[in-house]
């Protein structure tokens, strides 16, 4: 670990200095945190800076002059007028966001880094927010800055080291590892070291060095002397409220924050009903001020793709089933160790909103016992398919078939679809592939999403992929039945 991080971090820095983009990316966060606020004489700083870039003077002014902005139906001619409508904080934001998504456009991963911005956006204001109800005596402004820059580690290596995140994306599937715990192994360093090796390498304020290195600790702390510290644990929490909404289950997002919220409750004087409302202001300030920037991702958006990348495999087998138990494969695997990366392969291949796994259960029934995807643990934990009404689930896996459904709501199926489905799923197209060996069915692999898609995903069929998942999910069955 001593050694790795330093090679990594080196490594990433240089990429970055020999970069343009990311110099300008330095530049403005430099001038960003900079800045007094207006009554100080910052002003003339910051119009001065936003009128050098057309791009930027243009942005402003049309958010300035959208209709939740504009005032008595005047228009907003100069940048002056502007930051008095938008206020400084807001002006910052912008400024940040545009750096970001300018520097990031174009890469082949452009779409995993603008919902890094949104996540970034919601940070910030969240950030802000807190400060100007718990903390007025502090910068709010300065509050929004820390909290936008609380995922810099996270953009830097998906810019610059994404052959490397790929290759930590294929253990996470092998190994059926978190985001986080896969990114360590492969570079042996976090995203939340990297961004804090970048802020001391762009040498910013001490503010900002120290929110991003800020960690939580075994006890919850108690009291806050300085500024520095309080915009070190604001946007400590802050990061902390937007890795839940942004890349965890939607599932464990209730209890999470609260206990986030108990963790900060007594250095931040937090309560809960308060947070709560924040969350939902930030969330929807995001929307609206990434709206008029005309940005490519929204908030569902981006917490759909995150979620995405962090999720894992659960499985629902006990300790002492056979199948988590018994070792057949010369590689040491464990039958449930394949279904995990099977299952992960084919949800992400086919971009599912949701897959299962799911296994014959006494003479006539089917459940699922494994799952990834949105909600996927509650769900699994309740796809049930049993009692003597014929579903769509067994029909398909009785007949060893394979099957696109289109519409669920449509006559055809939906007769089909168990009462529960709808209520606990409610998935609109779905996918189902029957694992057969010898004429016998072993399994049902199960992809969903929650919109529309009027086609099936091109070649499934025929796709050797899928002929490979298969043979792998027979052998894991096969060697079990075996043992048995």
């Amino acid at each position: 670990m001593g050694n790795t991080q330093p090679e990594t971090l080196s490594h990433l820095l240089k990429l970055m200095d020999a970069s343009p983009g990311f110099a300008g990316l330095g530049n403005a966060v430099q001038l960003v945190s900079r800045l007094a606020d207006a009554e100080d004489g910052g002003t003339r700083d910051i119009v001065a800076a936003i009128l050098s870039d057309a791009a930027l003077t243009a942005r402003l002014l049309r958010i300035a002059n959208s209709s939740r902005n504009a005032r008595g139906g005047r228009n907003v001619s100069t940048i002056d007028q502007a930051i008095v409508i938008l206020g400084l904080s807001t002006v910052k934001s912008v400024v940040l966001s545009l750096a970001l998504l300018n520097t990031m456009a174009g890469s082949p991963q452009t779409r995993l880094l603008n919902a890094e911005i949104v996540a970034a956006y919601f940070c910030g204001s969240f950030c802000a927010e807190l400060t100007r109800f718990n903390g007025a005596r502090y910068s709010a402004q300065e509050a929004q800055v820390c909290g936008l820059l609380q995922n810099l580690g996270r953009m830097m290596v998906g810019y610059h080291l994404h052959p490397e995140i790929e290759r930590s994306r294929d253990l996470q599937v092998a190994k059926n590892l978190t985001e986080d715990e896969a990114v360590m192994q492969t570079l042996g360093i976090g995203f939340e070291e990297i961004g804090a090796g970048i802020a001391a390498h762009w040498n910013l304020p001490d503010v900002l060095q120290q929110s991003l290195a800020a960690r939580k600790e075994k006890a919850p702390p108690r009291s806050i002397n300085t500024p520095i510290e309080w915009q070190r644990y604001a946007s400590l929490f802050a990061r902390c409220i937007t890795d839940i909404l942004f890349r965890l289950p939607e599932g464990r997002e209730k209890i999470e924050i609260a206990n986030e919220i108990e963790y900060f409750r007594i250095v931040l004087r937090l309560k809960d009903g308060e947070v709560r409302e924040w969350i939902d202001k930030a969330l929807q300030e995001t929307d609206q001020q990434l709206g008029e920037l005309a940005f490519p991702c929204d908030v569902e958006q981006a917490r759909l793709q995150l979620r995405k990348a962090s999720e894992r495999v659960l499985d629902l087998l006990s300790a002492q089933d056979s199948l988590t138990r018994e070792s057949k494969f010369a590689d040491g695997r464990k039958p449930v160790e394949i279904f995990q990366q099977v299952l992960r392969q084919f949800h992400d291949k086919y971009a599912f909103d949701r897959s299962l796994l799911c296994l014959p259960d006494g003479s006539s029934g089917l459940v699922a016992v494994a799952g990834v995807g949105r909600n996927a643990a509650a769900i699994a934990a309740r796809f049930r398919c049993q009692g003597t009404r014929p579903d769509i689930f067994r029909l398909v896996f009785n007949r060893k078939l394979d099957l696109y459904i289109a519409d669920t709501q449509a006559e055809t199926y939906a007769k089909h679809l168990p009462e529960w489905y709808a209520g606990l799923v409610g998935a609109k197209s779905i996918m189902l592939l029957a694992i057969v060996d010898g004429g016998q069915p072993l399994a049902l692999l199960y992809g969903d999403h929650a919109d529309l898609r009027a086609q099936a995903p091109d070649g499934i069929a025929s796709d050797p992929e899928v002929r490979q998942w298969r043979a792998q999910l027979v052998t894991a069955l096969q060697g079990q039945a075996a043992k048995s």
